[in-house]
């Protein structure tokens, strides 16, 4: 084995979170590592700007975290942040259908029925804890909420290897199968797959949202419990880069790095900004795969595995931040059947901002056509469908907007693509890979940008012996 510690720093290459926690891993098993980002912040897709009109700091785009993303929680944990998530004390997503006769509401709780609280928990384990607040669900015909269970249970009951084995096939084809009719994917399924695959099941693998169900709602009766952020999602990133500074992690901002030097299945040499050049000893490739293809040196690219980060596709989000003349919800947030709102976020309450005005958040996942249009026009149709959902928006005025594509924001879980999410270890020795998009199993989240941040550093620091 190869001793590295005498022949230069480990480069950390991208600033995002999956970068920051293998960062963060590796000078604490005191490595020197130099991490580089292109832009002036750190944060990646989880950033935050104030907004140039306006006396508030806005998301790039509504995030929010569950229970059960135990990495991500320890990460806050470990940078001393973890008071910036107020957690639910039970699950409660209400669900508005504007079409429906009344303006139906109905809330999906994990505590069982409305009233029955904690309780709802010991009475019923997991995934049954569901089953009470299912039953008064309106937004479904009393057939398919009987039918449900018929999806639910073999979920609950699937192996690691049946899950796998289903990767070739679409949610929603597997719905089917099971019995779910397209009112019941849409109204109910799409409800969960949409924020945490980034699309709908249609168009997610299985395997994927079989994992989400598994994880989220069949193990542990409290793993769905949704938490939100009372500060702005940046201070995560502001915080993990004073912490790194604070354990000798040189920082390289607003620097790009225009390549890698490897030689003999090793990297040597980084290339970046104008004319820097760093010997290293190792390096941890944490950029979206498009761009750590690009990354990778030319004579390596149709080698395995690198060839396969260039069949990744991408998926959309969009938000809609929006300012009002007076209060137009009164939840911190609520679910749509509508596709030109989905989850709209009262962020003046949950942030405790002064008010008037008040702002609220349209967070739209798998938006790819709503993407490609030009803000005005989302606007309009972002308006349309919030007034249509909130009735409080009666005689109420939109003061201001602001819109925030995030074109790339995840991959794709397609059909067909667990094949192609890269294990951390690749062909060139040195060289690791973080992001969420890498196999760990997970959806495009936060939860798996840390999860993979730490398996990069862990499998660098076991091959080439670096541990202490």
């Amino acid at each position: 084995m190869i001793d590295y510690r005498d022949n230069g720093p480990i480069a950390v290459i991208g600033g995002g979170l999956a970068g920051l926690s293998a960062a963060l891993d590796l000078t604490d098993a005191g490595r020197e590592v130099v991490l580089f980002e292109r832009r002036p912040y750190v944060g990646g897709k989880a950033y935050s700007f104030q907004d140039p009109n306006h006396d508030v700091v806005l998301d790039n785009g509504q995030h929010i975290t569950m229970r059960c993303c135990t990495a991500f929680q320890s990460f806050l944990e470990r940078i001393g942040c973890a008071d910036i998530v107020r957690y639910q004390d039970d699950l409660a997503v209400a669900v508005i259908d504007p079409d429906s006769e009344g303006h139906r509401v109905s809330v999906i709780a994990g505590g069982g029925l409305r009233g029955l609280g904690r309780l709802g928990r010991q009475l019923f384990p997991a995934p049954l804890h569901m089953f009470p607040s299912l039953v008064t669900y309106e937004h479904l015909s009393v057939g398919e909420k009987a039918r449900l269970a018929l999806a639910i249970e073999p979920i609950r009951r699937m192996s690691e290897f049946e899950r796998m084995a289903l990767d070739r096939q679409s949610f929603a084809d597997w719905l089917r199968e099971h019995r779910q009719t397209e009112r019941a994917i849409d109204r109910f399924w799409d409800l969960i797959v949409l924020p945490t695959c980034n699309d709908r099941s249609k168009d997610v693998s299985a395997t994927q949202a079989i994992q989400v169900f598994q994880e989220g709602f069949s193990r542990d009766a409290r793993a769905a419990d949704i938490g939100v952020f009372v500060r702005g999602l940046g201070e995560v990133a502001e915080t993990a880069y004073r912490r790194l500074g604070e354990r000798g992690c040189r920082m390289e901002l607003n620097t790009t790095v225009r390549g890698i030097v490897a030689s003999e299945a090793e990297a040597r040499t980084v290339h970046y900004g104008r004319d820097g050049s760093l010997d290293v000893s190792a390096v941890v490739l944490a950029l979206p795969p498009k761009h750590a293809f690009e990354m990778i040196p030319a004579g390596w690219r149709r080698r395995e595995p690198f060839w396969r980060l260039a069949q990744h596709e991408v998926s959309p989000i969009v938000n809609v931040h929006m300012q009002w003349d007076r209060p137009v919800m009164r939840r911190d947030f609520v679910a749509v059947l509508d596709p030109d709102a989905q989850f709209i976020f009262h962020r003046s309450q949950i942030h405790g901002w002064p008010t008037p005005p008040h702002w609220i958040s349209v967070s739209l996942s798998g938006a790819h056509e709503l993407v490609e249009l030009p803000q005005d026009a989302i606007v309009e149709r972002v308006e349309r469908a919030v007034r249509r959902a909130l009735r409080r928006t009666a005689g109420a005025k939109l003061l201001a907007s602001r819109v925030v594509k995030e074109a790339e924001a995840t991959f794709r879980p397609k059909p067909g693509m667990n094949a192609h999410r890269l294990r951390p270890r690749t062909s060139i020795r040195n060289l690791v890979l973080a992001g969420a998009w890498t196999a760990t199993g997970w959806p495009a989240t936060m939860e798996s940008a840390v999860r993979s941040g730490r398996a990069a550093a862990e499998a660098l620091l076991e091959e080439q012996d670096y541990r202490p």
